[in-house]
């Protein structure tokens, strides 16, 4: 497994512990709302936000690829 698929499963695991341990009901203030929902619910909505500005922001799909450059022989002097 590349280093990269290590560390994303680390991370999932520690927020699947951060998010075990923080269950209480909590008021959320936005603006002129007030929100009053679990803590679960709000941590897991806070990193699908975060996935998704990552991932619109990363645009995998609009990379171009550099066209291949032609090698040249190397100069002879001579």
């Amino acid at each position: 497994m590349r280093l990269r698929g290590i560390v994303i499963l680390v991370l999932l695991l520690l927020f699947v512990v951060l998010i075990a341990q923080n269950t209480k009901v909590v008021t959320v203030r936005l603006l002129f709302w007030d929100l009053a929902m679990s803590r679960i619910i709000l941590l897991a909505a806070s990193l699908a936000v975060g996935v998704i500005v990552g991932f619109l922001l990363g645009r995998p799909w609009r990379r171009r690829e550099r066209p291949a450059r032609a090698k040249r022989p190397p100069e002879t002097s001579g």
